[in-house]
């Protein structure tokens, strides 16, 4: 869970005990991949209900939101590839004796921004399985 504080900070943690909105107190402690200096076991922070502005969970991650931001430049980086190399009249291949030359056509436009389109979602979701995305607890 994250709690945003009254003061204006966001704390990620783990809940040690059951929280009521009676109880008055939020007893927590650092997720586990942080650590908090003492064994883990007697690591336990204590915060008013009143310091606490916000609760939220984790629900997900933003892969699919990475994927399109990713699809999009990566698309349109094959885009401007592929405009490109449709430009050219004209492609050498040294070794043919220098005069072989054959024109480049214009479908490898298409290719190129599915090519970097497909590319761009893969890295994207990538990243975005990395950032969890957050709710307002119920």
């Amino acid at each position: 869970m994250r709690l945003h504080l009254v003061q204006g900070s966001r704390v990620e943690a783990e809940l040690v005990t059951t929280f009521a909105p009676e109880s008055g107190v939020i007893v927590y402690r650092p997720p586990f991949h942080r650590d908090c200096g003492v064994p883990r076991a007697v690591c336990q922070f204590r915060t008013p209900v009143t310091d606490v502005r916000a609760i939220e969970v984790p629900h997900g991650n933003h892969a699919g939101r990475g994927a399109l931001i990713g699809a999009g430049v990566g698309g349109t980086l094959g885009l401007a590839l592929g405009l490109a190399f449709a430009g050219q009249t004209c492609v050498a291949y040294p070794g043919f004796g220098g005069d072989y030359c054959t024109r480049s056509s214009a479908a490898v436009v298409p290719v190129t921004t599915l090519v970097g389109a497909a590319l761009g979602a893969g890295l994207g979701a990538l990243f975005g399985v990395g950032s969890p995305a957050w709710w307002p607890a119920p």
